[in-house]
């Protein structure tokens, strides 16, 4: 059997992003505006110029994050939705401490990414993600459709991509990505909890560095 190729995967992308979109009316892709988020809104904005995107906004994110968002905003017309926590940062840190993100950061990500993620998805019908197969053990065996009861339809749509796969297609369609990857990061997260790195097996080696747990729970909600 021949073996798959990137313009095969590109094209089985594009062929379930053809399908999400259509089959279900509230559907928005989940964008942190690093590579892969991006790569997946990319493809589904050639489908639909106005597909609903939605951002949780931690009140944590690299000044560089933010930037890179805004400019996307206006370049693109996004149709964006930015959710924030019902906690606010300041009110998180007058309760439980500056630190909290290093204490405990289960807590920290179930208040800054897991409570406003669980509000957004009560009102979609399905959701876009760009999870890959490869970031980490965990993620290894995606499914590209996943289905839980009570919960909208959880599309993958690159997760058979590689990290090759998602950089070549940066390149050849010029698509503008976060700054913070010519500065040595790997992977994109919240600032406190994010370095940049060259170790580790996995891209999310520099997520939570002193953490085996390299999943902020976001992606965990439906099993929860």
């Amino acid at each position: 059997m021949e073996e798959e190729t990137f313009k095969s995967r590109l094209t089985e992308t594009e062929e379930i992003l053809s399908w999400a979109l259509t089959e279900f009316e509230r559907v928005a892709v989940a964008c942190s505006f690093g590579k892969d988020s991006v790569t997946v809104l990319s493809l589904a904005r050639e489908l639909d110029p106005d597909v609903m995107v939605f951002w949780i906004k931690t009140g944590y994110a690299f000044e560089e994050t933010e930037q890179f968002k805004d400019r996307l905003v206006k370049e693109w017309n996004l149709n964006l939705t930015e959710v924030s926590p019902e906690t606010t940062r300041e009110e998180m840190e007058e309760k439980h401490g500056k630190d909290l993100f290093r204490e405990d950061p289960k807590l920290c990500c179930q208040c800054l990414k897991v409570e406003p993620t669980r509000r957004v998805l009560k009102d979609l019908d399905a959701w876009i993600t760009g999870l890959r197969r490869d970031e980490t053990e965990h993620r290894k065996d995606l499914y590209i459709v996943e289905e839980f009861e009570d919960m909208p339809v959880k599309v993958n749509a690159i997760a058979k991509w590689t990290n090759e796969d998602v950089w070549n297609y940066i390149k050849e369609y010029n698509i503008p990505y976060n700054p913070l990857y010519d500065k040595g990061f790997v992977s994109l997260g919240c600032e406190p909890c994010t370095r940049a790195c060259t170790w580790g097996r996995f891209e999310r080696a520099g997520r939570w560095p002193d953490r085996d747990d390299k999943e902020c729970g976001m992606h965990l909600i439906e099993k929860a």
